[in-house]
């Protein structure tokens, strides 16, 4: 996909992302207030979501090439682990480790947020800064070439235009 392509749809990309989010973290929120014996499915449908987001974001990134796409999934990944690791004891009910996790999902997930999400946002808007400036150039050329062609074609002498009359 060309820089054209993709500038148009940059601000819906970094607001999809801002609601993404606020949607994970709400979720986590909503979490503290489930009771013990619901915690381990709304946990795990919680994971779930953050795993979908990543995945969303991951597509984000490849599509436009993004230079720290590695270190960016290797942190999913590594967030995504360790979730994964803690989702059966939760379920069974581990009520002393379910306090432990809920004190810190919302730390890792605003840790990942506050750097590496928003290295990509500054990445997409810049980007955008970038298309948007090869736009502007393009649209000048243009505008260039069609003053240009015009004044040829009205110009029919060989030379410089002669001024008749007085001068100013």
């Amino acid at each position: 996909m060309s820089e054209a392509d993709l500038s148009p749809r940059i601000p819906a990309l970094l607001a999809a992302m801002d609601a993404e989010h606020r949607h994970v973290l709400d979720g986590v929120a909503a979490l503290m207030l489930v009771p013990q014996e619901r915690f381990g499915a709304a946990y795990g449908a919680l994971v779930d979501e953050i795993e979908e987001g990543f995945r969303q974001e991951e597509l984000m990134m490849d599509e436009i090439d993004y230079p720290t796409l590695k270190a960016h999934r290797r942190d999913h990944a590594e967030l995504l682990a360790l979730l994964h690791r803690l989702r059966p004891y939760l379920e069974e009910g581990n009520a002393p480790l379910a306090d432990i996790v809920m004190g810190m999902i919302p730390h890792m997930l605003i840790r990942h947020m506050s750097a590496m999400d928003q290295e990509l946002a500054l990445a997409l808007r810049q980007q955008e800064e970038h298309a948007a400036a090869g736009a502007e150039v393009a649209a000048v050329a243009e505008g260039t070439q069609a003053s240009s062609s015009a004044g040829l074609s009205a110009d029919t002498g060989c030379g410089p235009r002669m001024i008749s009359g007085p001068l100013p």
